[in-house]
């Protein structure tokens, strides 16, 4: 059996009765959809970047809260931290950093807020303010707990 083969038994061809869900997993030409983002190198090899669910929108930009999670872990005072959104009506999703600090670290929120300015463009900044935690909540798997970590920024008082 070749690759090519192989590859199409591993992909299903359409939902059963569901013609709509067939059309949103597939692209024109019969793609599938995997829901990741990757970047190619001048050598054709692809890297996985992230998931596009965890994209945030900012009016009218696609946000990566990994991006701003790499530039927030380079301060000398941040153990970990994990980026999401709220809701905002007329925006869209404002990023919120979920920040721990070390603990022999004082940083504050405009510190965070301010390597974030240092750094990004405007659309990144963070309109939903910092959150300092613990820890980071996570999964069963050590993956962040997207869904936990918008429950936690949704009740948490922003700075």
């Amino acid at each position: 059996m070749n690759h090519q083969s192989f590859t199409k038994l591993l992909i299903l061809q359409e939902y059963y009765n569901n013609p709509k869900a067939t059309e949103e997993t597939f692209a024109e030409d019969r793609w599938f959809k995997t829901g990741d983002m990757f970047f190619r190198d001048e050598n054709w090899n692809y890297f996985f970047v992230e998931r596009i669910k965890l994209l945030l929108k900012y009016k009218s930009y696609q946000i990566s809260p990994v991006e701003i999670e790499g530039v927030i872990r380079q301060h000398p005072g941040v153990l970990d931290v994990a980026v999401t959104g709220i809701p905002d009506e007329e925006c869209g999703d404002l990023p919120v950093a979920c920040v721990v600090r070390r603990s022999d670290q004082n940083i504050t929120a405009q510190d965070i807020k301010d390597i974030v300015k240092e750094t990004l463009s405007d659309a990144k900044q963070l309109r939903g303010g910092v959150i300092f935690l613990d820890e980071i909540p996570m999964t069963a798997s050590t993956k962040v707990h997207r869904r936990r970590l918008k429950e936690i920024a949704l009740a948490f008082e922003k700075q």
